[in-house]
């Protein structure tokens, strides 16, 4: 399936929406999602692979505290990214296990100047993300389960050039997916729909 990343970012909102996240971390998400797609990234199977994850979980559990560590035991790569992004940035982190770090990348680069040299390094334990103001690249492999996470600030990065996608190509496994999740903002409200997951995974109970 082929689509605009406009519409892919409405499908992937749905999807966030759908797996239980908030309206707030939902525009969050797709956000990420969709700049992650504007460089060439798999960004749709991230997606899966990230909300499979965390679905039926509270956001409390995935939510970095002060010391950026979950009470659930793994962070959620959005909710570390939109902590990032509300304090400006961030200085080298050492981040325990984290689902699809990648994620993480669209919010560091949302923090950055321009005009200035500057950026991020993330890293994995099988590849790398450098993040500037106005790209994004890895090399190395993809984790498809949370790893253990670094990320290091630069004055003088010299960020690598990425690809510019216009549209973005899903499997139809992957689109599948999405839709399922997406379905579940148009399930019934009933008590018994809320227990089974539908649109009540990951929640803020305060």
């Amino acid at each position: 399936m082929n689509l605009s990343l406009d519409e892919f970012r409405a499908l992937v909102a749905k999807a966030f929406r759908g797996a239980g996240y908030s309206w707030g971390l939902t525009e969050e998400g797709s956000f990420a999602a969709r700049r992650l797609a504007e460089f060439g990234l798999p960004s749709g199977d991230m997606v899966v692979r990230l909300l499979r994850q965390v679905d039926g979980s509270a956001v409390a559990d995935v939510m970095p505290d002060d010391a950026w560590v979950a009470a659930g035991g793994t962070l959620c790569p959005v909710c570390v990214g939109a902590s990032i992004s509300d304090l400006g940035g961030c200085a080298d982190l050492v981040l325990g296990a984290t689902i699809e770090p990648l994620f993480i990348a669209p919010f560091l680069a949302e923090t950055l100047d321009a005009a200035k040299p500057e950026g991020y390094e993330v890293t994995w334990l099988t590849g790398r993300c450098m993040v500037a103001a106005d790209s994004i690249s890895v090399t190395g492999e993809l984790p498809e389960a949370p790893v253990e996470v670094t990320i290091e600030r630069f004055t003088d990065l010299d960020a690598a050039e990425s690809q510019s996608a216009g549209r973005v190509e899903l499997s139809n496994e992957t689109m599948a997916a999405l839709e399922h999740l997406a379905h579940r903002v148009y399930a019934p409200a009933t008590e018994a729909s809320r227990l089974a997951g539908a649109g009540a995974g990951l929640r803020d109970d305060d």
